[in-house]
């Protein structure tokens, strides 16, 4: 699974009824998507970090993309895959296994394996070379959060549509 597959939708098709209003509403709606968007990638990036306890500049930062679409669009990426143990802080190997931050993963050890960082690894086989990265899955977590806000997302976009709409008219 690349990435989230549930689409969320704030409701824009008020500015199509008022096509007599200037410009101006059509800007101050491209602004307030735009806002909204970004507005909600911070929260349910924030959100996920916390409930998984994973500091999110590190691990989750690329697994949130905006993407703006022209007019009154805008798309946000979200990258469910699992995430390498490695990314929630350092490893440190133990007696029995691996610590990353408050986490302990039985039968690990640790191997920089052609990268930089040094990864988290544990055997499939008896053989050398059955090993797999260990991982945590998220996808669970994140389609629960990111669902939660469906409804305060329509209610965020209009607070922000508000706000624009006057800071265009007042000065």
């Amino acid at each position: 699974m690349a990435g989230l597959s549930s689409r969320m939708w704030v409701d824009t098709d008020f500015i199509k009824r008022l096509p007599n209003l200037p410009s101006d509403v059509q800007k101050a709606a491209q602004i307030a998507v735009r806002k909204t968007n970004q507005w909600f990638r911070h929260i349910t990036m924030t959100e996920l970090g916390y409930e998984l306890a994973i500091d999110n500049k590190a691990a989750l930062r690329s697994r949130f993309k905006v993407y703006r679409q022209g007019g009154v669009r805008a798309r946000l990426w979200v990258g469910i895959r699992d995430i390498g143990v490695h990314r929630l802080g350092k490893p440190v190997q133990q007696k029995e296994g691996v610590a990353v931050g408050e986490r302990f993963f039985e039968k690990a050890f640790i191997s920089p394996m052609n990268s930089s960082e040094l990864l988290v690894f544990r055997r499939t086989g008896k053989h050398r070379s059955q090993i797999e990265m260990v991982q945590l899955d998220i996808a669970d977590e994140a389609e629960e959060i990111i669902g939660s806000y469906q409804a305060d997302l329509n209610r965020k976009f209009e607070e922000i549509f508000t706000r624009e709409f006057h800071r265009l008219y007042s000065t």
